[in-house]
This record gives structure tokens, C-alpha cells and sequence, in this order.
């Protein structure tokens, strides 16, 4: 589970391997076919593997092995690369404004009752790549995904808040090799310049196992909206899941590489975990998109102490790609009922802090290049009378940021002011940032 990622190819020697020897358990033809068929699987894809090693870098492609006996096997190779992701190349449409879309494939109907055992399996091959016979959660395969609410089961889009993840979990100030199995405490908090480990609780809710599962920790800048241009790769390990039901469909992963927090510009940096399986369950896209692809978490919570509410810093937020259309930014106050992560701060299922009363003010500064000082605005009195803020802004082309300020009162213990920065594209949202501010 701590070892790092290898080559396409011996990792997939290494998983049919395991695929042939769960196949090899079960008796009569219907094994003696499956296993037939899982090796002239692995005969054709080694070799497709060894003409192209390098044919993942350059995007996704489609080949076709013809086995004895007529079967066709069909050969998705997805990019993995910064430069395919959205924000590297050419938006795909199907979001709004031309945000990247979720292109998921359609069921032939042909197995409505569901596979029941290794022998219904062994026709999908024949399928086109986009084609199933029934939905995932009826095939004897793996649906990986991190939740992005407590009650999250995995259907995507997700609707409301999804840069809450609670699958994402912090043990601040000790290194992996010293890190538990378990942080502590669950509403951790990352300390700056200093080692910190980083957890994610990944899930596996359908009905076959995905032994050699990667899972990828990445930080980046606070963000309303995430490309693989603007990644950070913290580090990678793999994991097995059984299915679901079993023991083992779910499980904390931790990542083997230490994070050392910068903080950069006074704002914490935002955590993005994403589980595949390259053979069972790839990643699809669009690969960094929380809201719409179930194997990607997304942790963009900026906790605060009241002393450092006090300072009443300008924490500057990357509005990010926006795909050709015009965006609205937008900051406005929440319930502590409506942060269920705020559970994990508490540790207590059945206690939340308290909405604290408003005091003050809060809002955004005008868009700007990235890279531009934003104003001090803990400095001025009345920075929304000055013009400098308001509750939100229209935002034009890439590469923009505005500032977030509030100008609230410590919320007092037990109590908790909670803000969220939205971005939306008509009407839809696609990203948010959130700030807590605990008593």
C-alpha cells in the first residue's frame, strides 16, 4: 500500500496477475473461459504497451486487439498530463460557459438483472468503450469515489456545497513515517513550514474489488476553480478495496510523502485527492472537478483562529480557468448548520459551534491580474464605503483574483462565523471557498 507508483506496463502485469488468480478460484468453463479470455487480454495490451510506452502522454486514444475466436478488446489510453487536462488544451463543452463536461457511457440493456458471476463478464469485452451492459453499480466492477458531504453516495453532479470534503484529513505538525494510522483529531488543521500528513478516506461502492488502486495528493493555491497547470503533487500510493459490502470497501489511505504548508499570501492552500484504477475504474474526466467526477475530493476550507480574524488579513483567491465565458464571484455568510464538516472540529456527530452574531462586514475586492498586491484592507475603516469591496464582482478572462476581507468580532467560544466565496457560470457553480473563523 506505501509503494510508489511504477510503469504502465509492469503495473498491469501485476494486476491481471491478481485478476487471474481471484479468476482461477472459480469453478467449471465459465472459469476455464474467464481465464482464457483475462490472458489474451494481457497478451494484447502488452503488446499495444510496449509498441506506444509512451503513448499516454499525448492525450486519449483508442485501439483495437483482435483475439482468437473473434472478440474485439477495445484499448482507452487516458492522459494523465498536466497539458490534457482542462486549462492546457481546448475546453471540451458540456459545462456551463463551456466548462469541461462529464461524458459518461450508456447501457445496452443487455444484462438488466445485473452480473452475478465471473461468466457475465467475459461478453463486455466485445462492447464499444462506451458501452455497458447495465449501469456500473449493477456489473461485477469497482465504483471508486471520495465524498464530498457526509451523505454523499456518489451521484455526480454533486448539487450544493462540494469543496467541503470530509474524506480529506490532516494530522498537522508530524511526518508520515511518525504520522498514527488515524489523525487524532479529525478537523486537523495544517501548520505552516512544517511537516504535515494528509489522509484520504476513499471508498469502493460497487459491486467488484479494485486491487491496486492509486491515489494521488496534490495542494494548490486557494482556488475557486482547479487545472492540472496549477497542481502540486504532494505524493502517491496505491491501495486494494474489496467490494462493497465487505470488509475493506473502504479505507483511510495515507499519503507516504510529507506536505509542508507554505501558506502562501496569507491564505491556506486547498487539497485535491483523486483514486483510479487505470483498468477498472480510470479517472475520466474532467480530471480535476470535483463537482462532477466522483474519483476527485476536494478540500477548500480556510480555518481560522480568532487572533487571526483579529489581524483582518485580505486572503487572495485564484477565480480560475473560465473556459471563455464570464464568471460571478461572489462571498456571502453561511449557518454553522449548513458546514457539516465543522463535526469533524467538534468530534461529535451530534454538536456543531453556534452561528456567531455579525459584528462587522465582510466582502471581495475587485478582480485583478494574479500576482498584483492586493490592498491592506485592515488598514481602512470602511473599505466598502471607499469602494474597495463589495459582496461580489463579474470576472473576465483567466488568470484573475480577488480578495476576500471580513471585518467581523472574535464569535466567542463555542461559536463560529462561517463565509463562502462562490464562482458561478450561469447559474451553475463551480467552485467555492470557504472560511471558518472559530471563537
Amino acid at each position: 500500500m506505501s509503494d510508489q507508483p511504477q510503469g504502465s506496463a509492469s503495473r498491469f502485469r501485476r494486476f491481471m496477475r491478481r485478476v487471474v488468480d481471484g479468476i482461477e478460484r472459480v469453478s467449471g468453463e465459465a472459469g476455464r473461459s474467464a481465464i482464457r479470455t483475462a490472458d489474451r487480454v494481457e497478451d494484447a495490451l502488452e503488446r499495444q504497451l510496449a509498441r506506444e510506452p509512451r503513448e499516454h502522454e499525448r492525450g486519449t486514444h483508442k485501439h483495437e486487439q483482435h483475439l482468437a475466436g473473434g472478440a474485439t478488446v477495445y484499448i482507452d489510453v487516458h492522459c494523465c498530463s498536466p497539458e490534457c487536462a482542462p486549462g492546457g488544451g481546448p475546453g471540451r463543452a458540456g459545462g456551463p460557459g463551456g466548462r469541461p463536461g462529464h461524458v459518461t457511457g450508456t447501457s445496452d440493456g443487455s444484462l438488466p438483472g445485473g452480473i452475478t458471476g465471473i461468466g457475465g463478464v467475459i461478453g463486455t469485452v466485445t462492447r464499444p468503450p462506451n458501452v455497458w451492459p447495465g449501469s456500473r453499480t449493477q456489473l461485477y466492477l469497482p465504483l471508486l469515489f471520495l465524498r464530498a458531504n457526509a451523505g454523499d453516495l456518489g451521484a455526480r453532479p454533486v448539487v450544493g456545497v462540494f469543496w467541503e470534503s470530509p474524506d480529506i484529513l490532516i494530522a498537522p505538525g508530524v511526518d508520515p513515517a511518525h504520522a498514527p494510522e488515524a489523525p487524532a483529531e479529525l478537523g486537523g488543521v495544517a501548520e505552516a513550514n512544517q511537516d504535515n500528513t494528509v489522509f484520504a478516506h476513499v471508498w469502493n461502492l460497487g459491486q467488484g474489488p479494485c486491487p491496486d488502486t492509486l491515489v494521488e495528493f496534490y495542494w494548490f493555491d486557494p482556488s475557486l476553480g482547479f487545472n492540472g497547470a496549477a497542481a502540486h503533487l504532494i505524493g502517491a500510493t496505491w491501495a486494494d478495496f474489496r467490494g462493497r459490502g465487505d470488509t475493506g470497501s473502504h479505507k483511510l489511505v495515507k499519503c507516504p510523502i510529507s506536505w509542508r504548508a507554505q501558506f502562501l499570501n496569507g491564505g491556506h492552500e486547498c487539497l485535491v485527492v483523486r483514486a483510479s484504477q487505470p483498468a477498472l475504474d480510470p479517472l475520466s474526466g474532467p480530471p480535476w472537478d470535483a463537482a462532477r467526477n466522483r474519483h476527485v475530493g476536494q478540500r477548500n476550507i480556510h480555518v481560522m483562529s480568532a487572533a487571526e480574524a483579529n489581524a483582518k488579513p485580505t486572503l487572495p483567491i485564484t477565480v480560475g480557468p473560465l473556459f471563455g465565458a464570464v464568471a460571478q464571484v461572489a462571498v456571502a455568510r453561511a449557518g454553522t448548520a449548513s458546514m457539516p464538516w465543522l463535526h469533524l472540529v467538534t468530534m461529535n456527530r451530534a454538536t456543531l459551534p453556534n452561528t456567531a452574531a455579525p459584528t462587522g462586514d465582510v466582502g471581495l475586492t475587485p478582480p485583478t491580474p494574479l500576482g498584483t498586491p492586493l490592498p491592506d484592507l485592515g488598514s481602512v475603516p470602511n473599505a466598502r464605503g471607499a469602494g474597495l469591496m463589495a459582496d461580489g464582482h463579474a470576472v473576465t478572462g483567466d488568470g484573475q483574483q480577488v480578495g476576500f476581507h471580513a471585518t467581523d468580532g472574535d464569535p466567542g467560544a463555542g461559536n463560529a462565523h462561517v463565509y463562502r466565496v462562490l464562482g458561478t457560470q450561469n447559474g451553475t457553480v463551480f467552485g467555492g471557498y470557504t472560511v471558518v473563523v472559530l471563537g
